[in-house]
């Protein structure tokens, strides 16, 4: 076979990026193909064009719930890293093995990951090194493992009022903690529009930065933009011998051929690929998840001044295990930036005088809870005859009932914060999917796990998924590091084979 690289990676997000700058900086040709173009900053900075119009995000229409939708999936180099809110979160031990907490609503195959976090924990601080994440050594997040972080990289500083959030909630014997971000403090502008949005200077790191670092120091790495993968080309024996791609402006097709395949498309691309080139497993596809995300925004008597600034910088695992009326895993809490006056008429405001939005805006603080949904076959990705990719989700009452619990907690919280009143809602949006994971999920039975622990398609020797898709559970926390240490960790074995 004739091959023009060692590995071809699809999908340049958290995975895929980090994966094909790391197997570029070993020595090995790598071709990058990315669906997305790359974007300007300076022209997608307003909440207009950024949240409403959607341009920095996925062109694509998701068939979801029978209903055509265009998601909040990021696009371009850097995938979903390019939009990220760039908390990087190490998760907690018994993440990995989620049968400890759900035996009795787990299969007992589920009942624990192919790896444990001890397999990771070397590759998390490759992972936090690579992204610039600052240590915050004197707060404690247990049950999550501590980020062990960059030294040469302060944390963002608090906004007054995170800093009272932080007294008050401490003083009731709460433990709030920085979130470990991925920012570079001495380039960031502490702007309100950041996640959702394009960084301007480049403060926020993203896979796309570790891309065109390798690319600046001329090693074999080949990227290509505005390719839309349509299949895997197949030999009789099942190996891979390239991947079929249109090219978006020209419409020209062209066949890549490699020793090694590496799907990176996230969990709604990754299995419609594998579904269009003819894979059947029974798995692929199946178990979509993404987290339930309470929302509640608290009003303050006092301006919180968090309108016009970088406010998500909290986080909570007090209630990682379940709150004091409901004994159930549940996952962290997090400060969210305050909305724009767009997005707020968006959520159902939109009668509300402007007068009234601009007052709230300047008085409110949101929180969002981050509750671990379990599988569920039913929740699926399909490919449609035309080739558009369905999607079907619902949240469990399980689900729900974590979620409301959490909600209740995280208005208390706000309510020792000094709130004066407190709003809730189920979840920020329904074209909001956030931490999209578990359609080709790992493990170590190919009967239900569609790849092996080295994320190797089982049956195809030289196929591998590295993204979302693999994760057999969601965790409490968001997957962005846990995806990126993992890929490192692949892109070890490859370099081994290659």
């Amino acid at each position: 076979m004739n091959v023009d690289f060692d590995v071809i990676v699809i999908g340049s997000g958290a995975a895929g990026g980090t994966m094909a700058s790391a197997l570029a900086q070993s020595g090995r040709r790598t071709l990058l193909l990315e669906r997305g173009s790359p974007q300007h900053p300076s022209e997608q900075r307003d909440e207009q064009s950024t949240l409403i119009e959607k341009r920095p995000y996925d062109s694509r229409e998701i068939v979801l719930n029978d209903r055509p939708s265009r998601l909040y999936m990021g696009s371009g180099p850097g995938g979903g890293t390019s939009v990220y809110g760039a908390a990087l979160m190490r998760p907690a031990t018994d993440d990995f093995h989620p049968g400890k907490h759900y035996s009795k609503r787990l299969p007992k195959h589920l009942w624990d990951w192919p790896i444990r976090y001890e397999d990771l924990e070397d590759w998390f601080d490759v992972a936090e090194r690579l992204y610039r994440v600052p240590g915050c050594h004197h707060d404690n997040p247990l049950p999550l493992n501590p980020v062990r972080g960059v030294p040469d990289n302060d944390p963002l500083p608090l906004i007054p009022v995170n800093e009272r959030i932080v007294h008050r909630c401490r003083e009731a014997e709460l433990n709030p903690f920085r979130l470990p971000l991925g920012i570079e403090s001495d380039q960031c502008l502490r702007c309100a529009n950041c996640a959702g949005f394009l960084c301007p200077t480049g403060a926020r790191r993203s896979s796309a930065q570790l891309v065109q670092e390798a690319l600046s120091t001329q090693q074999p790495l080949t990227v290509i933009v505005g390719q839309e993968v349509s299949h895997l080309v197949r030999r009789p024996d099942g190996t891979v011998d390239g991947v079929s791609v249109v090219d978006l402006s020209t419409k020209a097709t062209h066949v890549y051929r490699g020793h090694r395949y590496v799907l990176a498309a996230g969990a709604i691309g990754s299995p419609g690929i594998l579904l269009r080139s003819g894979f059947d497993h029974p798995q692929i596809g199946r178990n979509y998840m993404m987290h339930y995300s309470p929302l509640v925004v608290g009003v303050f008597a006092k301006a919180t001044c968090a309108e016009d600034t970088f406010s998500k910088q909290l986080g909570f695992a007090d209630f990682y295990y379940g709150t004091h009326e409901l004994r159930e895993k549940m996952g962290i809490v997090q400060s969210l930036p305050v909305p724009g006056l767009l997005m707020l008429k968006k959520s159902g405001l939109g009668r509300v005088p402007e007068f009234v939005l601009r007052w709230l805006r300047r008085h409110m603080l949101p929180f969002v809870g981050i509750v671990e949904d379990l599988p569920n076959p039913n929740n699926r990705v399909e490919c449609r005859a035309d080739g558009r990719i369905s999607l079907f989700h619902q949240f469990s009452d399980f689900d729900r009932a974590r979620g409301a619990a959490l909600a209740r907690a995280m208005v208390r919280m706000l309510k020792i914060a000094g709130a004066a009143q407190c709003v809730r809602r189920e979840m920020p949006s329904r074209d909001h999917v956030a931490h999209q994971c578990g359609t080709a999920r790992f493990g170590v039975d190919s009967a239900n796990s569609v790849v092996d622990s080295n994320c190797r398609m089982f049956g195809h020797e030289n196929l591998f998924v590295v993204d979302g898709s693999i994760l057999p559970t969601s965790l409490g926390v968001g997957p962005s590091l846990t995806l990126i240490a993992n890929s490192l960790r692949i892109a070890d074995v490859l370099k081994h084979e290659t």
